[in-house]
C-alpha cells in the first residue's frame, strides 16, 4: 500500500475527456452543486434567449417549472443552427450541446454584447441533466433531439412543420450530481425580472406547475421602469427618476490587434423617503451581486459630484465638512447597467465585474452627465442635497448615541443584558440563541434549552418598527439595544465591516397566533434593513413549532404541519383494517397498506394541480391508466378512435369514469400528429382538456402514470374494507381514500397550536429546540426585489398599498386568527 501511495509516474495522470471533467468537476463550471449551482442551469440556457433579444432577433422567453423539478425554456429566437458543422462533420446544434467552449459569442460579429460568453452554457446544463430534450424551429420545420446526461440518444431530426422560429430546451439536473433539485420559483423570478427591465420590450414569463403560481414581465421604460417599480410603494422626492446614459470608446486587444470598442453605460436614480439604499449593478445583463469596477465608479462619481454641487450652492453653516458614501446612500434606489464587448467576471457565476478600465469611464460620464442635470434642474439638486443633509446629521446622532451607550455599559459590570440566559460554549459556531416572546415563553425555553450551546433572550413587547425609523431612533429603542448587545455585533452599515455575533443560529421562535406573526414580521425587517449580511451568511432561523395538537383519549401528539396531519389521519384510519381488491389473492394491511394510501394520496394531488389549469380529472385520470396511449399513439387516426370509443364506457381504476364529453380531432402541424379536443363538464363546470404531444410528454402526466402503475399490482375494483365485523365495498381508490380519512379524524381532538408558553418545558425541548427533532426555517433572500417591495408594503408608512395587498390575498388566507 505504502508503494502505490509514494509511487508517481505517468500512470498516475489522468485525462478526463469530453463531460467526464463536467460531471467530475461540476463546481467548476457552475460555482457550485448546492442550490446556487441548481439555478445557474437556468439561467446559462435563459441567457442564450436573451442574448438572441439583445441581437434583435428575439422578444418573448417563457419559463416552466414542472412538478418533477425539470425546466422548459422557449424562446422565439432564431434557432439554434441545424446545418453541417463544417469541422465536426455533424448538425451544429449538437455540437454547441455536447461540446466546451462551442458556441456564437467568441467573435463580435454574431454577437455584438452577450451574457453567456464562456462558451460552456448550455453543453454544461447538458452534462448535468438526467435527460435534456432539444426543439428547434428553424427553416419552416421543427427538429428534436433527445440527450442523457449528455449524450445524444438519439440524431437530430425533422418531427413536423412550422411557421415560428426559435429554441425549446426541456432539461431535468441529475440528482447524483445536485444536493437538491428543488427549483425556488422566487429565484428564477427575481432573475427574469431582472432581464425584462435590462431588456426593453421583452415578453419574460415564469410558471409554476408545483403551485399554480404566474409572473409575467414586460418593461418598455428600460432601468427607468425598475427604478420606479422598486420604489412604487415608497415615497419619491422628485417625479421623475435621473437617467444617465452614454457610451464611451477604448482601444482593446482583440485576436491579437489593438480595436476600437465601445461600452454603454445606463444609470437610473431617485431618492425616496426611507432610510435604505436599493441598489443593483448589472455587466451585460448579469447581476453582479459583489459589484465591481463599474459600481465602485459610480459611488466615487456620486460622492464627489454631489460634493461639488453642495460645496457651490450650500451655506458653509450646512456644508461644514464633505459628505461621506453612506449619506448618500439613505433613501437611493439607482440601477448600473454596462454592456462591453468583452467583459472579464470573477468566475464562470459571474458576480463581480474586473475590467479596471471601466471604473474610469463610469465616473466620468457620472460626472459630466449628473452635473449637467444638476445644474438643469435645481428643485431635483436641492431635494437630493436636503436627504444627504438629514443622513450627514443623522449619522453624527447616531454615533453620539452609540458613545453615549458605550459609556453607559462600560460602568455596568457586564456587557450583555441582564435578562439573556447565556450558554456555556465559546465558539460562535457552536452556539445559538433564540430570541423568544414574551417571558412565559421565555421561562419555558431556560428550563427546556441545553444550557450547553443553546442561549435564551425574552423580549417583551413588540419592538420597533425599523423600516419608519432612522439609525438613530433606532438606536434608542430599548429592545433593539438588547438584540444587539446580546448578538455582539454592530449595526451593519453604520460599522462598515462585516458582522460577527456571538452565535452563527439566530432563532426567532414567536406564537403561531396574530402577535407572534407580527413580532416576527418586525424582528425580520430589523435584520433585513440593518443587518443583511447575517442573512446572507445563513444566521437566520425561524423555529417551526408544531402546528396542531392532536390528542385521542389519554394520548397527544403534536404534529408540524397539514401533510404531516394528513399522514397521521392515514395512519390512525388505517389501523386494524385491511383491504381486499377484486383478482387479489391477499388483502393489504399495514405498512404496505399505508404506503399504497400515501401514494394515492399524492396522485389526487397532483390531479387537482392539473385540473386548476381547466383539465378534466376523469380525463386525465383514463390516460394516467391508459399506459398505451402514448405520443405516438397521436400518429394514428385509428388508435386514437379506439382510445375514444374505449374511454366513453371506462371505469378506471382510481376515479369511476363518469364524465359526458364531446371530442373532435385537430392538427398539429408541428409534431406532425393529431390532438384531441375534449370539451366536458366537472361538478357544472365546463372543462377544456386538449390531449396532444406536450400533455402525453408531460412530466406530471409521467408521474401520474408511474403511481398508476404502481396501484395496478394490488388488483382492480371494487375494493372491500375489512373489519373484523365485517366490510364496506368502494367502486374505486379515491373513495376508499377519502373513507379512510374520515375515519382517521373520528375520535380525535384536533386543535391548531398557537401558544409556545403553553407548553411545559420538557415538551418545548422535544417539539421546537431539539436539533434532532425540531423543523427550523432558514431565512434566505431569494428574490431581493420582492422582498424588498413586500417590506414597503407591509411596514412602511403608505396605507393603500397594504390595503390592495390585504385585499388581493384575502381569499388565500387558510387560517385566519380573529
Amino acid at each position: 500500500m505504502e508503494d502505490q501511495v509514494s509511487k508517481y509516474d505517468a500512470t498516475q495522470i489522468k485525462v478526463l475527456e469530453g463531460f467526464e471533467a463536467v460531471r467530475k468537476r461540476p463546481a467548476m463550471y457552475i460555482g457550485n452543486t448546492g442550490s446556487e449551482g441548481l439555478h445557474h442551469l437556468v439561467f446559462e440556457v435563459v441567457d442564450n434567449s436573451i442574448d438572441e433579444a439583445l441581437a434583435g432577433f428575439s422578444d418573448q422567453i417563457n419559463v416552466i417549472i414542472h412538478t418533477d423539478n425539470s425546466i422548459t425554456v422557449i424562446d422565439n429566437g432564431r434557432g439554434i443552427p441545424v446545418d453541417i458543422h463544417p469541422e465536426e462533420k455533424r448538425p451544429a446544434a449538437e455540437v454547441v450541446m455536447t461540446t466546451l467552449h462551442s458556441g456564437g459569442k467568441f467573435d463580435s460579429i454574431t454577437y455584438k454584447v452577450a451574457g453567456g460568453l464562456h462558451g460552456v452554457g448550455v453543453s454544461v446544463v447538458n452534462a448535468l441533466s438526467e435527460h435534456l430534450g432539444l426543439e428547434i424551429k428553424r427553416d419552416g420545420k421543427v427538429y428534436h433531439q433527445a440527450y442523457q446526461r449528455g449524450k445524444p440518444i438519439s440524431k437530430l431530426e425533422v418531427v413536423g412543420t412550422t411557421k415560428g422560429t426559435g429554441t425549446k430546451v426541456v432539461f431535468k439536473p441529475d440528482k447524483d450530481i445536485f444536493e437538491t433539485t428543488d427549483f425556488s420559483f422566487d429565484i428564477l423570478s427575481q432573475r427574469l425580472r431582472e432581464l425584462a427591465f435590462l431588456n426593453k420590450g421583452v415578453l419574460i414569463t415564469i410558471e409554476d406547475e408545483r403551485a399554480g403560481k404566474r409572473h409575467e414581465f414586460n418593461y418598455k421604460g428600460g432601468i427607468v421602469s425598475f427604478v420606479e417599480f422598486l420604489n412604487k410603494n415608497k415615497t419619491a422626492l422628485y417625479p421623475e427618476v435621473v437617467y444617465l446614459h452614454g457610451e464611451k470608446s477604448f482601444s482593446a486587444l482583440e485576436e491579437g490587434k489593438m480595436a476600437e470598442q465601445i461600452i454603454d453605460i445606463e444609470i437610473a436614480i431617485q431618492h425616496n423617503d426611507t432610510y435604505t439604499e436599493n441598489l443593483f449593478s448589472f455587466a451585460n445583463n448579469i447581476n453582479t451581486k459583489e459589484g465591481g469596477t463599474h459600481l465602485s465608479g459610480f459611488r466615487t462619481a456620486l460622492t464627489r459630484t454631489i460634493n461639488s454641487y453642495a460645496a457651490k450652492n450650500l451655506s458653509s453653516k450646512d456644508f461644514k465638512e464633505n459628505f461621506k458614501g453612506e449619506d448618500l446612500q439613505e433613501g437611493l434606489t439607482a440601477v448600473i447597467s454596462v454592456k462591453l464587448p468583452q467583459p472579464q467576471f470573477e468566475g464562470q457565476t459571474k458576480s463581480k465585474l474586473g475590467n479596471t478600465s471601466v471604473k474610469g469611464m463610469v465616473e466620468q460620464l457620472v460626472g459630466e452627465k449628473l452635473t449637467y442635470y444638476l445644474e438643469e434642474n435645481p428643485r431635483v439638486a436641492r431635494k437630493m442635497l436636503e436627504k444627504v443633509l438629514e443622513a450627514s446629521r443623522a449619522r453624527e446622532a447616531a454615533r453620539k448615541a452609540k458613545e453615549l451607550t458605550r459609556r453607559k455599559t462600560a460602568l455596568e459590570s457586564s456587557f450583555l443584558p441582564g435578562k439573556l440566559a447565556d450558554c456555556q460554549e465559546e465558539d460562535p459556531a457552536h452556539c445559538e440563541i433564540f430570541l423568544v416572546e414574551g417571558d412565559s415563553a421565555g421561562g419555558s425555553a431556560k428550563q427546556g434549552r441545553d444550557r450547553r450551546f443553546q442561549a435564551i433572550l425574552p423580549l417583551k413587547g413588540k419592538i420597533l418598527n425599523v423600516e419608519k425609523a432612522r439609525l438613530d431612533k433606532m438606536l434608542e429603542n430599548e429592545e433593539i439595544n438588547t438584540i444587539i448587545s446580546a448578538l455582539g455585533t454592530g449595526i451593519e452599515k453604520d460599522e462598515n465591516v462585516i458582522l460577527t455575533p456571538r452565535y452563527h443560529r439566530i432563532i426567532i421562535m414567536t406564537d403561531a397566533d396574530v402577535d407572534g406573526s407580527h413580532i416576527r414580521t418586525l424582528l425580520l425587517t430589523f435584520f433585513y434593513r440593518r443587518m443583511p449580511s447575517l442573512i446572507e451568511r445563513g444566521y437566520l432561523y425561524i423555529a417551526q413549532p408544531p402546528l396542531f395538537k392532536v390528542k385521542k383519549g389519554k394520548q397527544e401528539a403534536y404534529i408540524k404541519d397539514e401533510s404531516a396531519l394528513e399522514r397521521h389521519l392515514l395512519g390512525c384510519g388505517a389501523e386494524g383494517i385491511e383491504i381486499a381488491a377484486k383478482n387479489s389473492s391477499k388483502p393489504l394491511n399495514g405498512e404496505r397498506l399505508l404506503n399504497l394510501l400515501e401514494r394515492a394520496l399524492k396522485y389526487r394531488k397532483i390531479l387537482e394541480k392539473m385540473e386548476k389549469k381547466q383539465w378534466d380529472r376523469y380525463i386525465l385520470n383514463a390516460l394516467a391508466f391508459e399506459g398505451q396511449f402514448q405520443k405516438d399513439t397521436l400518429k394514428n387516426k385509428e388508435g386514437v378512435n379506439k382510445f375514444l370509443s374505449d374511454i366513453k364506457g371506462r371505469a378506471s381504476f382510481f376515479y369511476p369514469f363518469s364524465t359526458s364529453a364531446e371530442y373532435s380531432l385537430i392538427e398539429d402541424t408541428e409534431h406532425s400528429c393529431l390532438a384531441i379536443r375534449c370539451l366536458s363538464k366537472v361538478d357544472g363546470i365546463l372543462k377544456e382538456t386538449i390531449i396532444n404531444f406536450d400533455l402525453l410528454t408531460s412530466t406530471e402526466l409521467e408521474e401520474l402514470r408511474k403511481l398508476a402503475e404502481g396501484f395496478k399490482s394490488i388488483g382492480s375494483p371494487p375494493f372491500t374494507v375489512l373489519y373484523k365485523s365485517g366490510g364496506v365495498e368502494f367502486d374505486s381508490l379515491s373513495e376508499v381514500l377519502e373513507y379512510i380519512l374520515t375515519s382517521g379524524e373520528k375520535g380525535q381532538e384536533i386543535q391548531r397550536y398557537k401558544g409556545l408558553g403553553e407548553m411545559n418545558p420538557d415538551q418545548l425541548w422535544e417539539t421546537t429546540m431539539n436539533p434532532g427533532k425540531r423543523t427550523l426555517f432558514q431565512v434566505k433572500i431569494e428574490d431581493a426585489i420582492e422582498a424588498d417591495e413586500i417590506f414597503t408594503i407591509l411596514m412602511g408608512d403608505q396605507v393603500d398599498p397594504r390595503r390592495e395587498f390585504i385585499y388581493n390575498n384575502a381569499l388565500n388566507v387558510t387560517n385566519l386568527d380573529i
